[in-house]
């Protein structure tokens, strides 16, 4: 990953909006569009943008927030971008570490909305873009069928076709990829997160997605510290690529020293390969999954993932290996 699996501050991009059925409307008796007061429900936030509650949402950022956009910016782009009939559901809400990760899309997925919270309410992030997409790629699925990579449950972290919920569309050679990690109780770890060790994911095993032959292996890198200085010269981390039958699925981050296999040997679908780690362009521990085109993460084109029981996994949903 090229950033930070728990978003810190996402600079402002731009502003369309949306509007809610009407029993979640806000309503003047929770204050009007000139009122001073912080936003009171996150949940209808492109609902308060739409309608004109720019006090309320620019008093509901935090304060390194304000002071790189200001109120009437927000007021000038949200007027600018919102379409009167607008609307837009609520499409993936994540609360780990504590902070709160949204995303809203329209019915044409052609808009979106996300924003980051704290645990009092207060917006860190907010992203609200016009949605690119790929119609062809994206209705292109894998030829084989590919099982999680993993035992247990899971969290999607990013994953589905647009930036918003799927950090790696926006590049060709990762578009479909996946980034999953362990969430026990709204936390990724338990302890010191200072330490590997401390985070669920790390050192699970991670599986063969399906039959194959192993035709890349790198396993001498060494895991980041969580959270710390992340290796862009190695951003894969250790990883494998997989052979199946001109389909390459490349698994990314293992810990340092733990795959157990080798170059041209055959593997079964759910056979151990390593265990998950935080090592290259990771910031803790997670495993990067996807399919490619050819064996190689910066050359082949990533293709979607066609998976068994017609799975379809997306950013925000605990998935079962």
């Amino acid at each position: 990953m090229n950033a930070k699996l728990l978003i810190c501050l996402i600079a402002l991009y731009l502003f369309t909006g949306c509007s809610l059925p009407e029993s979640q409307q806000l309503q003047p008796s929770k204050g009007s569009p000139e009122s001073a007061g912080m936003l009171e429900n996150i949940d209808l936030l492109p609902e308060a943008l739409q309608n004109g509650y720019y006090n309320q949402v620019y008093n509901t950022l935090s304060p390194d927030f304000q002071s790189q956009v200001t109120m009437q910016q927000i007021k000038e782009l949200s007027q600018s971008f919102f379409g009167a009939n607008d609307t837009f559901v609520m499409q993936s809400k994540i609360a780990v570490n504590g902070m709160t990760d949204y995303v809203w899309l329209d019915p044409s997925s052609s808009k979106g909305i996300s924003a980051v919270t704290d645990q009092n309410g207060v917006i860190w992030g907010l992203q609200i873009v016009n949605l690119s997409s790929y119609p062809a790629t994206d209705n292109d699925y894998t030829e084989q069928e590919y099982s999680l990579p993993f035992k247990g449950e899971w969290l999607t972290f990013w994953g589905g076709s647009n930036v918003l919920l799927n950090y790696h569309y926006a590049y060709e050679t990762q578009r479909y990829a996946y980034d999953f990690i362990v969430v026990e109780e709204t936390s990724s770890y338990e302890g010191d997160p200072a330490e590997n060790e401390s985070f669920h994911a790390f050192g699970r095993e991670v599986l063969a997605p399906a039959d194959g032959i192993i035709m890349e292996v790198v396993n001498d890198v060494e895991d980041n510290a969580p959270a710390g200085t992340m290796n862009e010269q190695h951003p894969a981390g250790n990883y494998i690529i997989i052979d199946h039958q001109g389909e390459y699925s490349i698994l990314a981050h293992f810990k340092q020293g733990s795959i157990s296999v080798q170059e041209g040997q055959k593997v079964k679908r759910g056979q151990t390969l390593g265990l998950t780690g935080n090592s290259g362009n990771s910031s803790e521990a997670h495993i990067h999954f996807q399919v490619s085109d050819q064996p190689s993460l910066e050359k082949g084109k990533s293709i979607r993932i066609k998976f068994k029981n017609d799975l379809e996994p997306i950013k925000g949903q605990f998935v079962e290996g």
